[in-house]
């Protein structure tokens, strides 16, 4: 019988350390063949990053505009989750790193009917484990093949020049979202359809954002007076002040049907038309916008 000694034990031993990662059924992965990366979206709104996974579905990072800092990861499969699962998923070496350890990202739960996702910190950790060349690996139990261990993973084979890509697309992104500009006030000069200068910031940033969100599918524009003046001047002013925010609109290339525009005069006060203040309040254009659920 052949002497085991500690020098040969020790690689025996990571081998077994490792195969809880490799004692999958299936693995489902791109290879040095067919492993791509792209921008599939690249606006100063969104930034998304996708993976096709040969056999298995379509994996993706998104990063929304916004003041806080956020990653989603979503693993599309082509076929339903039929029950939820507890999924582990694990940072797998590469093969030509033979005795590596894997090691645990996070446990998630993939929930039926719907695709996988990461958020936050585990995503980014995704993201730093691909660009050392690791493999981010799903592991669960699959219904569709006997409720036996399967494994979808993520290559890092041509990861890196995408994910140049992806990073100079986040640099470039809004820093504030939809919520944030979905309901605004503009204040207006006396007599005049002149915006004050908060103003034209605030319509700036609704045009910066609009003119590259799709889903946008209608934008109120209401316009008001206060009540100094006569009743049908007041209300042609406040229909010149919703109007001159519906020219700017589609002025950057918004879709100018879909701009409603109304002028309510001296209706509809917020504010008591006795003082100064109360008055600039009521010369005003109320923007709502609303978009598509997706």
């Amino acid at each position: 019988m052949k002497n085991i000694t500690i020098k040969n034990i020790y690689p025996l031993l990571l081998m077994m350390t490792a195969m809880p990662a490799l004692s999958a059924n299936k693995q489902y992965n791109a290879g040095l063949d067919n492993s791509n990366w792209y921008l599939s979206s690249s606006s100063p709104i969104q930034c998304t990053l996708e993976h096709p996974i040969p056999r298995y579905g379509q994996a993706n990072f998104v990063v929304k505009a916004s003041k806080k800092i956020n990653l989603d990861f979503k693993l599309d499969s082509r076929r339903a989750m039929p029950t939820s699962e507890v999924v582990q998923l694990k940072s797998v070496p590469p093969q030509w790193r033979p005795g590596a350890v894997p090691e645990l990202i996070d446990t998630v739960t993939f929930h039926q009917q719907f695709d996988g996702y990461v958020t936050r910190q585990s995503a980014w950790r995704m993201l730093n484990e691909l660009e050392r060349g690791q493999y981010p690996t799903f592991y669960f139990h699959d219904w569709y093949n006997n409720n036996q261990m399967v494994s979808v993973g993520l290559s890092s084979i041509n990861f890196n020049k995408s994910y140049d890509d992806f990073n100079n697309c986040i640099s470039r992104l809004l820093p504030y979202n939809f919520d944030d500009i979905s309901y605004s006030i503009l204040h207006y000069k006396k007599d005049g359809s002149l915006l004050t200068q908060f103003s034209k910031k605030r319509l700036k940033m609704i045009g910066d954002y609009i003119k590259h969100d799709e889903t946008i599918n209608v934008i109120l524009v209401s316009g008001y007076s206060d009540s100094y003046g006569e009743i049908n001047a007041n209300r042609v002013l406040s229909e010149k002040r919703a109007n001159s925010v519906k020219e700017y609109l589609s002025e950057i290339g918004f879709n100018n049907d879909k701009i409603k525009v109304s002028g309510f005069g001296e209706k509809h006060h917020i504010a008591d038309n006795r003082s100064i203040l109360g008055r600039e309040q009521n010369r005003r254009v109320v923007i709502s916008i609303e978009k598509e659920e997706i």
